[in-house]
């Protein structure tokens, strides 16, 4: 079964969910009920956290949030392959999503009505998922793995809940490829200040040959960078790993097949990627990790 929970509407005739933002969270398990179609059954919330927890025999849970320009059947695809990835690496841990309601149309007017959709449910994230998760089962490791703009809703997410609502935190913060504002992220910004608060560790996988984070910076949030592009500099706050990854996309990718989609979403493909992933979920030290190479700025990149 896969589960996950939505901030978009439902349409309880139909049993289909639309692109707009709903006004309450429903929870969701999905799996084949006859081998071959698979059917959603709508949960509450804490026979949800129950089943999440159930497929994880460590303790250990991942929230998935996807990025920009993401269907919820894209969505349901993509989470599908990061729990194959992480499951072939060896990975016992549970992963549930957030699906947010993302239209899914890749234009520019289309990301601008996915921010705004984004900030308006992203604190649901935290008070649907993750806090519910902890609350269910306080032993457990919640982990967070955010994908393009789902760095985004993370970071404001956690920005708008205060202590008062839930004074928690995930163990390892993962973005990867993140859509988020380079000045965000450095050490001392809000960004940074806010994931210092509400992870033990963060780990930046970002590449410097990732065009769709080009085009977002040069055409759509007029002219910033974007760290899932740049990296976090001039320096990432201490609990946060820098880790480059261009140059494992192109010894894995050869110059035909490279493309702006897949300079965006190949991580999800990559096994020496889901290698360093499980480490890095696992709790280990960056520098226990074989899948790294230490470079002389002081980052780190996956090895070739």
């Amino acid at each position: 079964m896969d589960y996950f929970y939505s901030r978009r509407t439902f349409n309880s005739q139909t049993g289909r969910f639309s692109n707009n933002v709903a006004s309450v969270t429903r929870y969701v398990g999905i799996g084949p009920s006859d081998g071959q179609a698979a059917r959603g059954h709508l949960l509450t919330a804490q026979q949800w956290a129950k089943a999440v927890h159930d497929q994880s025999p460590n303790g250990h849970v991942v929230v998935y949030v996807h990025g920009f320009n993401t269907a919820q059947s894209t969505m349901l695809k993509s989470l599908a392959t990061i729990k194959a990835g992480l499951k072939k690496q060896a990975f016992k841990g549970a992963v549930a999503a957030f699906d947010w309601p993302s239209d899914g149309e890749g234009s520019s007017a289309g990301y601008r009505r996915d921010r705004s959709d984004a900030k308006a449910v992203a604190r649901h994230m935290v008070l649907d998922g993750i806090k519910l998760l902890h609350e269910a089962k306080p032993s457990a490791k919640i982990h967070l793995l955010a994908h393009s703009m789902g760095a985004y809703v993370s970071l404001r997410g956690w920005g708008e809940v205060g202590n008062a609502f839930f004074p928690g935190k995930v163990d390892q913060a993962i973005f990867v490829a993140a859509d988020a504002d380079q000045n965000w992220m450095i050490n001392g910004a809000w960004g940074s200040l806010v994931m210092q608060q509400r992870c033990n560790r963060l780990t930046h996988y970002f590449s410097a040959h990732d065009e769709v984070l080009d085009v977002s910076g040069k055409i759509v949030n007029f002219g910033t960078s974007r760290s899932g592009r740049h990296g976090i500099k001039p320096g990432p706050a201490p609990t946060f790993r820098d880790v480059s990854c261009g140059d494992r996309y192109h010894s894995v990718f050869p110059q035909h097949k490279r493309g702006t989609t897949l300079s965006h979403n190949w991580y999800f493909q990559d096994g020496r990627f889901y290698q360093d992933l499980v480490g890095t979920l696992a709790g280990k030290s960056h520098t226990a990790l074989g899948t790294r190479q230490n470079l002389s700025d002081g980052d780190q990149r996956i090895t070739p």
